[in-house]
């Protein structure tokens, strides 16, 4: 029996070597396939995380290829404002019947861009002609056309000192006035004595007022367009037809910032008045932008074309590359003198252009002081004195206590408030007085008044015979 047991005990044994073997093989693949699960789950995480990744990355690329496509469509709008604004200012002051004659003509090129051997220096250049039976861009003999493109849009001419800003400026005002524009000059040391013809306002603070109308005017005549009814075209010629084309000239534009203050509100207390430090900038920005429409386009002068110079308007040289029309003048130095001096060249940049044009400046012997349309004589020739100028002159001079004219009765004819007015207008030396521009500066003894009792010493004093109505509110001073 001993032998029998010892004998079950070891098959038993051997049976029991082989359950610990099989349950250890299951364990092993019990492990195996938990790992292999494991594995299978960071794998189709990562999968997951890679689908994630390339969808992300693929919505980048449908926004960036958005953003190139609206950036290409803005670029060609603006260039296409550019080529209307440009075409605008090629056909200001023309007729609808000349200007239907232009456009026919250009119809009728094979063309409306460059012909032949042409390039775009001989749309300025007349040396650079077409080739062939196409007409040219610009006629053979005309070598200043260019100048007709500045007349009707806005326009920065710069350089340095000496290079011939202020006359050559001259010569496009009398273009504008004889294309029918009425001519505002905002000349902080300007003399109606070099003015003779235009509408001068001299002084920083008679400009800041001149300048808080002109944005109020602005922004009345988008409102009525808005409410006329007519297309853009429609309102252009209304205003055109009633006389409205306003060019504000903007002389010494370079000093305006340091000194031009915006002017305080009628209904503002003094104490609680705080000027806007931006208010030439924001003038700037609308004359430059929002003029050519409302055709009150400006013409500043300036000695440089940065943005830290026109109005210390930064950031917007985008801005202005896209909406000025610029005129580069360029000085030489005399070898005797070593003073700089107008060397009669120049370069032009059209809005939305890049490139830099070569021109050359009017030949002048002297610089335009009279703009009148009227005048038969020569156009920087003293005037004449006519009989009762002279009578005039010498009863003022030397006659005053003998005879009683008319010259020293008139101002004593005026009421007492009428003759502070007349005072006030000849003491700041205006020659052209509007009462929506000064109204806010005449005061007596701190007191402001209204447009209409303005207005009502004002008849007072064109009754008087001291002025003569020119439009609504707006009177000119006789000169003694």
């Amino acid at each position: 029996m001993l032998r029998h047991c010892q004998s079950e005990e070891k098959q038993k044994a051997v049976f029991e070597d082989i359950a610990q073997k099989r349950d250890a093989a299951k364990a092993e693949m019990s492990a195996r396939s938990e790992l292999l699960d494991s594995y299978r789950d960071v794998a189709i995480a990562e999968v997951q995380l890679q689908a994630d990744l390339d969808l992300v990355a693929n919505d980048r690329t449908v926004d960036i290829q958005k953003a190139e496509i609206y950036a290409h469509t803005e670029i060609e709008v603006t260039q296409m404002e550019a080529t209307d604004a440009i075409f605008e200012a090629q056909t200001a002051g023309m007729s609808e019947e000349q200007k239907a004659e232009y456009i026919k003509q250009l119809r009728e090129m094979k063309t409306p861009y460059l012909q032949g051997s042409q390039t775009l220096q001989g749309t300025i250049d007349p040396n650079d002609k077409v080739t062939g039976s196409e007409p040219g861009a610009i006629a053979p003999t005309d070598k200043y056309r260019w100048i007709n493109n500045t007349i009707g849009y806005p326009t920065l001419i710069f350089g340095g000192m000496g290079a011939g800003k202020s006359w050559t400026t001259r010569e496009i005002i009398w273009k504008k006035v004889q294309a029918g524009w009425n001519i505002v000059a905002l000349d902080p040391h300007g003399t109606i004595v070099e003015w003779k013809g235009v509408r001068l306002i001299t002084g920083y603070k008679e400009i800041a007022e001149f300048m808080q109308w002109y944005m109020n005017e602005m922004r009345q005549r988008y409102e009525d367009y808005r409410k006329s009814g007519l297309t853009e075209e429609q309102w252009t010629e209304n205003l055109r037809a009633s006389g409205k084309m306003l060019s504000v000239i903007c002389e010494e534009f370079t000093t305006w910032t340091d000194n031009i203050v915006e002017p305080m509100p009628d209904d503002c207390e003094d104490e609680k008045w705080k000027p806007d430090p931006d208010f030439v900038g924001k003038w700037f920005r609308c004359a430059m932008t929002e003029s050519r429409k409302q055709l009150m386009i400006p013409l500043f002068v300036a000695h440089d074309r940065t943005m830290e110079i026109l109005a210390k308007a930064k950031g917007l040289s985008k801005l202005r590359d896209a909406a000025l029309l610029e005129v580069e003048l360029i000085a030489t130095i005399d070898p005797i003198t070593t003073e700089a001096k107008a060397s009669g060249k120049g370069a032009i940049k059209l809005p939305g252009h890049g490139q830099w044009i070569d021109i050359e400046l009017p030949k002048l012997d002297r610089k335009r002081i009279d703009f009148r349309l009227d005048e038969s004589r020569t156009v920087n020739e003293p005037p004449t004195i006519d009989k009762a100028t002279l009578e005039r002159i010498y009863e003022l001079e030397f006659n005053l206590g003998n005879k009683a004219g008319d010259t020293q009765d008139k101002p004593n004819k005026l009421s007492p408030m009428a003759q502070k007015l007349y005072e006030y207008l000849t003491r700041t030396e205006r020659i052209e007085a509007d009462v929506r521009e000064f109204k806010g500066n005449f005061k007596v003894n701190g007191e402001r008044f209204t447009v209409e009792q303005i207005k009502g010493w004002m008849y007072e004093i064109v009754g008087a015979g001291l002025a003569d109505w020119i439009g609504e509110g707006v009177i000119k001073l006789n000169q003694i």
